[in-house]
């Protein structure tokens, strides 16, 4: 259980990069190549396309095997894995160019080249959702947490890049980015993670995250009872944690919204306030 590797996941913007800190400060290895939101970019490489979702066993088997020997460092990648890697590169993807891609590419190559052995590793990716249970039949004692953040809110973020991609086949094609649809993919996300967590309970963690910042403390505490780790070292990142800001959508109307989506969202536990 305590070397149990740790995927971080859910819509963007939800504050997923908050957790990565947690997980880095706890002493997991969350990769080398990193964005801004502390993305870990080899699985974008990997994993975030369209093609992933029609990709046969037996390349999604060798997709994993190259992001647990670039994460893990369980050793150098045989010269097979070049060429694979490369060829993810080759075209413009919708939100990543093929320069972009290629630089992700050599990175990722050079590190499997020259592996680092880590007690413990992870990663951080919000579309790391999308494939879990795939993730799960190849590495059954992964332990994910999905990071989930006020429906409605998430409606009215200006991050919509999961909508754009996955959205078509998840809604249907044909669709303008608008904030009812992105609330439909959001309760589409979320209900389907609820009976993951049902199944996979003692793998998958619901990480409210209103609630971590209301009270960080209690809910590293919880965190790390998940993951069998010393909540001692990420204490020292309780600075980090901001009070929850004003909710976006307080100051919007929300007769747009899909009155069963709405419902969903205050199942959750998520008060709805909106102008007069």
């Amino acid at each position: 259980m305590h070397a149990a590797p740790v995927a971080v996941g859910g819509i963007g913007g939800s504050g997923t990069r908050l957790v990565a800190q947690l997980l880095r400060a706890a002493g997991i290895h969350m990769g080398d190549d990193l964005n801004a939101a502390a993305d870990t970019l080899l699985f974008t490489l990997l994993f975030k396309r369209i093609e992933i979702l029609h990709c046969d066993d037996a390349q999604f088997d060798l997709l994993v095997q190259i992001l647990v020997s670039a994460l893990g460092g369980s050793e150098p990648a045989n010269a097979a894995v070049g060429p694979l890697v490369r060829s993810l590169s080759r075209e413009d993807r919708p939100q990543h160019p093929a320069t972009w891609l290629q630089q992700r590419s050599e990175s990722l190559i050079a590190i499997m080249q020259r592996p680092r052995s880590h007690s413990r590793w992870g990663w951080k990716e919000p579309n790391t959702h999308v494939v879990i249970e795939r993730l799960w039949q190849r590495l059954p004692d992964l332990r994910y947490i999905h990071v989930v953040r006020h429906g409605v809110d998430m409606a009215f973020s200006t991050n919509q890049n999961q909508l754009k991609l996955w959205g078509p086949h998840v809604l249907g094609e044909g669709y303008a980015v608008t904030p009812s649809r992105s609330l439909a993919y959001w309760c589409h996300v979320h209900r389907h993670m609820q009976e993951l967590l049902v199944a996979n309970k003692h793998r998958m963690y619901w990480l409210d995250y209103e609630g971590l910042c209301r009270d960080p403390r209690a809910e590293i505490v919880k965190l790390c009872r998940f993951l069998s780790c010393d909540s001692g070292s990420m204490m020292p990142m309780l600075a980090e944690v901001r009070q929850p800001s004003e909710p976006r959508h307080e100051s919007n109307a929300l007769d747009e919204f899909d009155a069963i989506d709405l419902d969903y969202v205050r199942s959750l536990g998520y008060m709805l306030r909106e102008v007069a």
